[in-house]
């Protein structure tokens, strides 16, 4: 344990999709073996009826000027606070966080990284994550 944290608790997850890319309004589908259109990792740390997580977005497609990202949390999740990016809740489940003013652009081979704490009983790795409606 250090600093008040069981790092037996950190969870590093990688995931991709080879699903779609949203181009100008349209949903164009990748080719097989394709190079997924965006990857995520998520990693979260938790303590007693809390946690912290960050997600790192990699564009792999053409640069893109915004992001949306969505998830839904198994447990009843409130927000605590945020880094570099704004969050929202519909309800407790559903969480969407959309880029700053100053950090929408993503190029090609860039990345994004946000963070947040939040309150819950118990906290995974979401299976349904998006950017910009594209499983990632």
């Amino acid at each position: 344990m250090t600093g008040g944290v069981d790092r037996a608790n950190v969870i590093r997850v990688k995931s991709v999709s080879l699903a779609a890319v949203v181009l100008a309004g349209a949903l164009v589908s990748a080719p097989a073996g394709a190079t997924p259109v965006f990857s995520c990792e998520y990693e979260f740390v938790t303590w007693p009826g809390s946690f912290s997580a960050e997600l790192t977005i990699t564009n792999n497609g053409p640069a893109i000027s915004s992001w949306r990202v969505s998830w839904t949390f198994r447990a009843a999740t409130t927000q605590s606070a945020a880094w570099q990016a704004k969050l929202s809740q519909r309800t407790p489940y559903d969480m969407t966080a959309t880029n700053l003013p100053w950090n929408g652009g993503i190029g090609t081979g860039q990345v994004r990284t946000f963070g947040w704490t939040a309150f819950a009983v118990t906290t995974e790795t979401p299976d349904d994550i998006t950017v910009n409606g594209v499983p990632c």
